[in-house]
């Protein structure tokens, strides 16, 4: 294990009654002027913006609606947001929605304490990364179980104007409350459903493959527990969409694996999800489908590298008899294991069946996208299990195609 440091301090409010909550969560943390960012469909489809807002200003707060954010929120967005914030003198963002509510939320709070441009945090200067180093709290009613964002300390902005998909992760990104009331989600579109489901299990898959940390039993179970979760659930959702309990244990599954909880003292591999972030920043990909797509080519391309890893996922989560006489074609059968449960719940497996992509890229598109993937390291490259560069993203969309 490695030493390690473990941040989570979103209070977690889950159930049925738990919107009630809300007004004495935001007095809690501070909050006396409001600004409530909402889902559209919640906010064109039922009462729940105005029910939100109702209470805060029946708590004597002020609350100001926000909406119009997109899949893949732009920066625009998030301009227009911190400027009604300053004008109006807002201390608390409350987030009704999913990731892209979230994150939206979180870039307009680092806005509100910063006099530059937000976009300074998501892109390289020529000095580094600039951290941000103050926000604005925020708080959570989480209408759709996918991203984590609700208690991780990441946040995914894109700008449209330039095709570009970034994040900035800092511990002050973290919510300080996540209302969770699985009700919320029951009306969610079989697709959507099955992309949170993805969604999810992408985010353990990414610290479950640890080359560089052994030992880690602890946390190996924790990240097999959300899998299975994941795995189970998503085949009952799929028959029974109005299963309370599956997607009870989905929404918690969401925050927990991203949470960091499955990532203590390890180093995660963190490869297919810049990756994928270029499929959705040129062509609007939904990232739990493009996640779904690109994970399986990932591991096709790198698991060579690693197998004792991939072969005790393939026999611990994917149930996948060990053959002793070729350990390969266990890993094999394991990750077409995961391709025919991905099939299974309505998700794509191959890019040219991504909505919204055309059927044949050709090489400038890739290599345009590829060259896009963003790293931290001098060298550029992604990934653990196996350093990815340029060439090896290329290789990895053609797996995919």
């Amino acid at each position: 294990m490695n030493d390690c440091s473990f941040l989570s301090p979103t209070q977690l409010v889950i159930g049925r009654n738990s919107i009630e909550k809300t007004p004495e969560l935001v007095k809690a943390y501070g909050g006396t002027t409001v600004l409530v960012a909402c889902d559209t469909y919640f906010a064109e489809n039922t009462d729940l913006l105005e029910r939100v807002c109702g209470m805060l200003r029946g708590a004597g707060l002020k609350a100001f609606p926000f909406t119009g954010i997109k899949p893949n929120p732009d920066i625009g967005r998030v301009h227009d947001g911190v400027a009604l914030g300053k004008k109006e003198g807002v201390d608390f963002l409350l987030a009704i929605g999913g990731g892209a509510i979230i994150d939206t939320c979180k870039a307009i709070a680092m806005g509100l304490k910063y006099d530059g441009d937000v976009w300074d945090f998501f892109i390289k200067h020529e000095d580094g990364y600039w951290a941000p180093t103050k926000s604005t709290p925020i708080g959570v009613i989480l209408t759709i179980s996918a991203t984590g964002s609700e208690a991780s300390n990441s946040c995914v902005i894109s700008k449209d104007d330039e095709n570009l998909k970034r994040f900035c992760d800092n511990d002050i990104n973290r919510p300080v409350f996540a209302i969770e009331n699985p009700e919320l989600t029951l009306s969610l579109p079989p697709f959507q459903t099955a992309c949170g489901c993805m969604d999810i299990m992408s985010h353990s898959l990414e610290r479950y493959f640890t080359p560089q940390t052994e030992n880690m039993e602890l946390t190996d179970r924790l990240c097999e527990a959300i899998f299975h979760t994941c795995l189970y659930c998503g085949r009952v959702l799929k028959e029974d969409p109005l299963n309370y309990d599956a997607r009870a244990s989905i929404m918690i599954a969401g925050t927990l694996s991203h949470n960091d909880l499955t990532g203590i003292g390890r180093t995660g591999d963190w490869a297919t999800h810049p990756i994928e972030h270029e499929l959705s920043a040129e062509f609007g990909v939904t990232h739990g489908a493009g996640i779904a797509v690109i994970t399986l080519a990932w591991m096709k391309y790198v698991y060579k590298e690693q197998r004792n890893i991939f072969l005790k996922w393939a026999t611990r989560v994917m149930g996948v008899p060990m053959d002793f006489e070729n350990p390969d074609r266990t890993i094999e059968q394991g990750i077409q294991a995961l391709e025919d449960w991905i099939r299974y719940i309505g998700l794509p497996t191959r890019i040219h069946e991504l909505p919204k992509v055309e059927k044949y890229l050709d090489d400038e598109v890739l290599y345009k996208m590829a060259r896009r993937v963003r790293s931290g390291r001098e060298d550029g490259s992604v990934g653990c299990v196996k350093r990815i560069y340029t060439e090896d993203v290329v290789n990895i969309f053609r797996l995919a195609m």
